[in-house]
């Protein structure tokens, strides 16, 4: 018998050979050729420049797999089958390709909003070439984001394809619409007060730009809270490619109703009664009472009412009657000034206003005023003339194109309005004015209703009238509305030209703070208008200012304010306050909503 030595020796004998390469037994096989097999024009080279493996290489399984799918991926075949064959050398790879159909046409079917040679320019699939699976989901893809950028939401359906008998590819395309608008959260105003105020009709073919627009035109209405505002929902509908949006509002307290007592130089003791309603009978009517009663120059009321839309094609109305008492030239509330004392100076008119406006487009509106009413006027220790009882009627026609994201508080866009008025003063005069305005915020226009920004704005204001008008129908200037800094309608003439610009700075949610300057002047007044003469106790001429302190000139000669204000969002509106210096001091300013 061997003994264990013999054993153990044999062990390790085994053990060692377990560890001879297979190579050592079996002879590598090598890729001989490869063939390619029922491409027609897709060329063999473009085939083998997309595999990686090519004659004289190692074949494997896995290398004969990976390539069949290089070849699938290149987009032109609607099968690949790959095989072997073995020859002398090794073995032949044979790829059996079927190719997709030549595309002899393409039909875009299901758009509506977007124009079929829009689409067609999106995509790189030609007529005449075979079709490339690759380049159509490339071209897919380009087509539902042209979509989407557009604010539209579409997508190309399953049922994509080119028909293999007539080579007609066909790219359906669905277009998502509204199934329905609801509004949420309206308790007073009524759901129709909202819904006609929106271009996006149930049934329109969905945007959210304009729905976003449409929003702000309800936002613009002033009934609606727009900071505690929920965002808006757009959820499926009752079948594919249809939505519903809801629209949660919060209404706004619409209703004033102040009484009050106040003191001035001026007027003396005047108690005050105002009621105004922006949402009267929850059809965004608006309605204002105004009743002044002053301790010795009489009463003044003015009644207002507005109706938004008088028929289906938007055509509103507005009639303002009165009876009121307007001062001018008055003192701000704080200031210095070094025109020296002001002749107590005052209007009485009674009469009103009716006006007609409708809308060209979405962005456009078209105006016409037609006015009326007789002027009496007092200036206390002159006798004077040129301010007399007159009577005043025209027509005013006055054409609007707003850009702007929002009318009450823009952060990007413009305004413009073009007017014409004619009418007849004791004899006929026309007036041309022209009023532009451009807010340049960074970022386009707001992406939320409520999102606040800092605001460069600008406004140029130009006016000229021609024909004799009595001393109360120039234009004045001076004032919060439209050169801070200097006293209320400090500058009068036959033409205007002013130029204000802001920088508004939001500081917390419900205030803004505001740096402006403001250049501008009223000129070109009948001398009449601008001094009168006197004779002195020796029989000499004198000449003096028509309302002492305050001096005008014939040519334009401008004036500049500048200074700070802050706003305070209020349910009434921004509340302003401006602190304005001038040439001749500085005053304080106070009014309501922005100066432009």
């Amino acid at each position: 018998m061997r003994g264990a030595g013999f054993y153990r020796v044999m062990a390790a004998c085994l053990a060692a050979a377990m560890f001879v390469p297979v190579a050592a037994f079996a002879q590598e096989t090598l890729i001989a050729e490869i063939k390619i097999v029922g491409n027609e024009r897709v060329s063999n080279e473009a085939i083998l420049a997309a595999i990686v493996v090519k004659p004289g290489m190692p074949f494997t399984e896995q290398a004969a797999q990976e390539a069949k799918q290089a070849i699938q991926n290149m987009g032109y075949f609607d099968r690949v089958i790959v095989g072997t064959e073995t020859v002398d050398a090794g073995v032949r790879v044979v790829f059996n390709v079927v190719e997709n159909p030549v595309v002899k046409d393409i039909k875009i079917t299901g758009n509506t909003v977007v124009e079929t040679e829009k689409l067609r320019s999106l995509m790189r699939t030609s007529i005449g070439s075979v079709l490339n699976m690759g380049t159509l989901q490339q071209d897919i893809k380009a087509i539902e984001e042209y979509y989407s950028d557009q604010g539209f939401i579409a997508a190309v359906t399953e049922e994509v394809g080119v028909d293999p008998q007539t080579g007609v590819l066909t790219i359906p395309i669905l277009e998502v619409r509204v199934e329905d608008i609801r509004v949420a959260g309206n308790k007073k105003t009524h759901t129709n007060v909202v819904i006609r105020e929106m271009e996006l009709k149930p049934g329109d073919v969905y945007n959210q730009r304009v729905l976003f627009r449409d929003l702000q035109r309800v936002y613009n209405l002033d009934i609606f809270d727009r900071e505690t505002a929920d965002p808006y929902r757009v959820e499926p509908g009752s079948d594919i490619g249809k939505v519903i949006i809801t629209i949660p509002v919060k209404e706004k307290k619409t209703g004033e109703l102040s009484v009050g007592i106040g003191y001035s130089s001026r007027q003396k003791l005047v108690g005050q009664a105002r009621l105004s309603e922006n949402n009267f009978r929850g059809r965004a009517q608006t309605v204002n009472l105004l009743w002044e009663q002053s301790a010795d120059r009489g009463s003044s009321y003015e009644v207002g009412f507005f109706e938004p839309w008088m028929d289906g094609k938007h055509t509103s109305l507005g009639v303002n009657l009165y009876n009121k008492l307007i001062f001018r030239f008055t003192s701000s509330l704080f200031g210095t000034s070094g025109t020296g004392a002001i002749t107590d100076y005052s209007e009485r008119r009674k009469g009103g206003s009716v006006t007609f406006s409708r809308p060209f487009g979405h962005t456009s509106r078209g105006f016409f005023t037609a006015r009326s009413e007789s002027v009496d006027t007092t200036l206390t220790d002159i006798s004077s003339p040129l301010l007399a009882t007159g009577t005043v009627t025209s027509g005013t026609f006055r054409f609007t194109n707003s850009s702007r994201d929002s009318e009450i508080d823009p952060l990007t866009g413009g305004y413009n309005s073009y007017a014409v008025e004619v009418g007849d003063a004791n004899s006929p005069f026309t007036k041309y004015s022209i009023d532009l305005r451009r807010y340049f915020s960074r970022g386009g226009p707001r992406k939320e209703l409520n999102e606040r920004r800092k605001v460069p704005a600008v406004r140029l204001l130009v006016g000229s009238l021609t024909g004799n008008v009595p001393f109360f129908e120039q234009y004045f200037m001076g004032g919060a509305e439209t050169l801070r800094g200097y006293r209320e309608d400090r500058f009068w003439g036959r033409n205007m030209l002013l130029l204000n610009s802001e920088y508004r700075v939001p500081m917390a949610s419900s205030l803004m703070g505001v740096v402006f300057v403001d250049y501008g002047d009223a000129w070109g007044a009948p001398s009449e208008f601008r001094q009168v003469t006197t004779v002195d106790e020796f029989g000499t001429p004198v000449t003096t200012d028509l309302i002492p302190g305050l001096t005008q000139h014939e040519s334009f000669s401008p004036s500049l304010g500048y200074g700070v204000g802050i706003r305070v969002a209020t349910p009434l509106g921004p509340v302003r306050l401006d602190y304005g210096f001038g040439s001749e001091g500085s005053r304080a300013h106070f009014s309501i909503g922005h100066a432009f």
